[in-house]
């Protein structure tokens, strides 16, 4: 009965390992309101998620409505925030990652359980205003678009590495890409530019 048992769990294990690999699992909390804050304390930025998963990769057929949207608000003298824009997002659920300047713009990346797709770099002015967007074919020439790691539903272009040009009064992002190469977007024009190398390479590169 046991060697039984045992040929049949050894039979399973031939099968799943003989199934042709379609990319890494994700696993993704259900998105939740989440607030970014300026350095010196004077923007504060809140994401209310959307809900518009029919509009994200993977989920065609799925309930359409609202995309995210941001509150933007302001330190008074009194200490206390007011609120200046109520605005849409990019988004159709949220963004992934954020970062917010002393001077109140707004950069996202990504969008939620969806990686990689849609409008994965956004930037947005202190009253609300989109100022650019990009999507990854739009960071990347076609071929090296081929290159970016894929899990079941996202494009792992981006690091964990990014962040405000050191000495730049956060007037530039940083932020490291799957292959060790260097984005920079300006504020406040929203251009950027990519820079090929070795990490230490870029270090050097980026001292002011």
């Amino acid at each position: 009965m046991g060697s039984k048992i045992l040929n049949i769990a050894i039979l399973l294990i031939v099968v799943l390992l003989l199934q042709p690999f379609t990319g890494l699992a994700d696993q993704w909390p259900a998105p939740k309101p989440q607030h970014v804050v300026s350095t010196n304390g004077t923007y504060l930025v809140r994401i209310v998620p959307g809900e518009s998963w029919g509009d994200t990769f993977g989920f065609t057929g799925s309930k359409k409505g609202a995309y995210a949207r941001g509150e933007f608000y302001k330190k008074q003298a009194d200490r206390s925030f007011t609120l200046m824009a109520d605005a849409p997002l990019q988004n159709p659920v949220a963004p992934v990652h954020l970062l917010l300047s002393d001077q109140g713009y707004l950069v996202t990346f990504d969008n939620w359980h969806n990686a990689g797709y849609g409008k994965a770099v956004a930037i947005y002015k202190p009253n609300g205003a989109l100022l650019r967007s990009y999507e990854v074919e739009e960071l990347y020439p076609a071929k090296r678009v081929e290159e970016v790691p894929q899990s079941v539903s996202s494009r792992h272009w981006l690091s964990n590495n990014h962040w405000f040009y050191p000495g730049s009064d956060e007037r530039m992002v940083y932020a490291y890409d799957f292959r060790g190469g260097l984005f920079l977007f300006a504020l406040p024009t929203g251009n950027f530019e990519y820079l090929e190398g070795g990490q230490q390479q870029l270090l050097e590169t980026m001292k002011p």
